[in-house]
């Protein structure tokens, strides 16, 4: 279940909408070139880092039955019973290590996303040029 909340949530709260929403003369290299160096920012990496810690904290502590009802009626199955009171951390052995291990994974996606942003803008006027001439070749469609 970590393995579809945690980059869902990351994807909610870390994109940078508004950094995304400007238009500057080279749209999408300058996007992504602004994209990459807030991602590589260290105090923006510690902050995304801690919510996403706190968040994981809360998802760990949410009763599961409810879920597990939804879970069940989606698959058009018969949920079986499970106590109204049990949560994801009283199911999941080592849940405990899971919001540590996002405060410490967080960052070092943050800064490969980053790099990886940044690179992209660099290569985008390439890659433009590059599919131009490509077009240029093909042969006219029927």
């Amino acid at each position: 279940m970590r393995h579809f909340l945690l980059p869902a949530a990351f994807a909610a709260f870390v994109l940078p909408v508004p950094a995304l929403s400007q238009e500057p003369a080279e749209p999408q290299a300058a996007s992504l070139a602004e994209l990459g160096e807030q991602m590589r920012d260290a105090e923006r990496q510690r902050e995304t880092a801690l919510m996403l810690q706190a968040m994981t904290e809360v998802l760990l502590d949410m009763p599961i039955a409810p879920l597990a009802q939804a879970a069940a009626e989606m698959a058009g199955e018969q949920a079986e019973r499970i106590d109204p009171d049990m949560t994801l951390r009283q199911v999941a052995p080592d849940a405990d290590r899971v919001s540590d291990e996002v405060a410490r994974n967080v960052p070092r996606a943050m800064e490969a996303a980053g790099a990886l942003a940044e690179g992209l803008a660099a290569m985008t006027p390439v890659l433009r040029e590059m599919a131009e001439r490509f077009r240029a070749t093909l042969p006219p469609r029927d």
